[in-house]
Parts: C-alpha cells; sequence; structure tokens
C-alpha cells in the first residue's frame, strides 16, 4: 500500500537529525548562442558539506543536444564537459571525510567558481536550490533526472555489441597466428587516453578498434561515429606515434544503410585512422600479416 503525502512527511521528519542534512544545488548549462540565450541543461552538482558530500553528474552523449542545436560541434563539447569533470572529480576527493572532522567551510559558490570561474564560456553555473534530505544521494539522481535528463529520447537497444566484433577480430588473428603479436595498449594524449585491446608496434602502434554500428537508430549511429572520431582525435597529441584500424560492424537494418554510410565519412576524416567493414576485415589481415612477417 502506497504512503500518503502526510505519512511521507512524518517518516521523513522521524528521521534523526544527525541523519539528515542540509544541501545546495547547482545546474550546469551548455550555452549555444550568448547572443539569443539559448541553453540546454547538461549536469548537476549537489554539496553537502555537514555529510563531507560533494558529488555531480554531467552527460556522458550528447543525447537531445544534437536536434536542438544540429550545428554543435560533438568533439568541442565533449571536451569541455571532460575538463569540468576532471575538475569536479578533484573536488570530490577533497570533500571525502578521512577523519571525524569539522565540516568544510568553503562555499559553494567558492567551489563552483573555481571549476568554472564567471565568463563568457559555452558552460555555466545556473542558480541552483537548498534542501534538506536523510539521502543526498538520492537527491543527485532525482535532480539529475528532473533538469537534465527529461527530455532525452528512450535509450536505443542494440543488436551485435563491439565485444561481438572484437571477438570476430580475435577468431581472425587466431586463425592467421597472429594473436601472439597484439598486446593491449594505451595511447595517452595530453587530456585524454584511449585503450585499444589489440595493439601492436613495430615503429608505430598498429591498434584495431573493432566497433559495432547494430543500433536501432540513425542519430545513434551518427553520434557515435563523432564520438569515436573524437576519442582518436583527443589523443592525437600523444607522444606514441600510431595507427587506428576502425573494424565496423554493418547496421541490420537496410534503412540504416545511408547513415551507417555517413558513419563512414565522419570516420575517413580522421588522417591517424584507416576503415574497414567487417566482412572487408580479410584487407586488414592480409596487411598486417605482411608488415609482421617483415619486422619478424
Amino acid at each position: 500500500m502506497s504512503l500518503t503525502t502526510r505519512e511521507k512527511l512524518n517518516k521523513f521528519q522521524a528521521l534523526p537529525t544527525a541523519k539528515r542534512a542540509q544541501y545546495s544545488y547547482s545546474i550546469l548549462r551548455y550555452v549555444h548562442d550568448v547572443a539569443t540565450g539559448e541553453f540546454v541543461n547538461v549536469g548537476v552538482v549537489v554539496y553537502s558539506p555537514q555529510q563531507h558530500y560533494f558529488d555531480f553528474n554531467l552527460r556522458k552523449s550528447l543525447g537531445r543536444i544534437s536536434d536542438l542545436f544540429p550545428d554543435i560541434k560533438a568533439t568541442g563539447f565533449r571536451s569541455l564537459l571532460r575538463v569540468v569533470s576532471r575538475r569536479l572529480e578533484e573536488i570530490k576527493k577533497a570533500s571525502e571525510p578521512i577523519l571525524d572532522v569539522k565540516p568544510d567551510t568553503r562555499t559553494f559558490e567558492h567551489l563552483l567558481a573555481s571549476v568554472l570561474p564567471k565568463d563568457d564560456s559555452a558552460l555555466v553555473w545556473a542558480n541552483g536550490g537548498t534542501g534538506v534530505s536523510g539521502d543526498v544521494s538520492a537527491v543527485l539522481t532525482r535532480l539529475f533526472e528532473r533538469y537534465v535528463a527529461k527530455y532525452d529520447r528512450p535509450k536505443q537497444k542494440q543488436g551485435r555489441t563491439d565485444e561481438d566484433v572484437g571477438r570476430s577480430v580475435r577468431k581472425s588473428l587466431q586463425d592467421r597466428h597472429l594473436l601472439e603479436y597484439f598486446e593491449p595498449k594505451t595511447i595517452e594524449g595530453k587530456s585524454d587516453d584511449v585503450k585499444f585491446e589489440f595493439a601492436w608496434k613495430n615503429g608505430i602502434w598498429h591498434c584495431i578498434e573493432p566497433l559495432s554500428f547494430d543500433l536501432s537508430g540513425a542519430d545513434n549511429i551518427r553520434d557515435k561515429a563523432h564520438k569515436c572520431a573524437g576519442e582518436i582525435v583527443g589523443i592525437s597529441d600523444s607522444q606514441d606515434k600510431f595507427k587506428v584500424y576502425l573494424v565496423l560492424g554493418k547496421p541490420d537494418r537496410a534503412d540504416l544503410t545511408d547513415a551507417f554510410e555517413k558513419a563512414k565519412g565522419i570516420l575517413h576524416n580522421v588522417s591517424s585512422a584507416e576503415i574497414y567493414v567487417e566482412d572487408e576485415k580479410d584487407e586488414l589481415f592480409d596487411k598486417l600479416r605482411g608488415k609482421i612477417s617483415a619486422h619478424f
């Protein structure tokens, strides 16, 4: 039997005072056009000095933003969020109690300003609010759903996964007795890093990245292509010289063929990557086998 509003209030008020804490929150906004003031919410931060609590939730993908602002630069947007996420994570770690010490005396506004000063940046802090709760972490979840994720498209179901394509890659390497030459490798850039499960070095790192585009929507296919391209560009300043071979699994639905071709076009713009559709991967492995034979 569900509780009435009054019963819920009485249950909350019955919580021990020590378990209830004041909190403040702020909304992170992406301002697409400063002149028109067009914006969309992209994150939430919650702070409770009484509980040594500081946590946040930011967008992991463009979602509906690409519908609202078709000309948005996905790579630049994700780069901005990564920078903010790293700064927020530093504050979160510093806020975690080591001993039973006095609450942090820094103001919420000071903490936010240390992450993102007030300027003409595309990311700005919006006015938030305050409250009292016996479960501050639940507040973060509720606020994110309310202010950020409320109008997102339902998560698209996926057919074959990246792991499925990866198993196909592994089998092809095994069949050619090449798997022993490959190892996991993380390419580290100045601001990002990407881990590849299949990498071999002969002067430069040859990295194979399996990707499935067997998704159920054209927008998801496009977003995934932009995400992959952005990640590779994000490590282009690495001290490690590398080449990425993208092995792409095609969508099962024929009506998504055009979206897949456009995704390939996006990825072809990445200078350090070569594109191979999964059913054409023999060409790639024959090429790598020749390089490995010549090397040894």
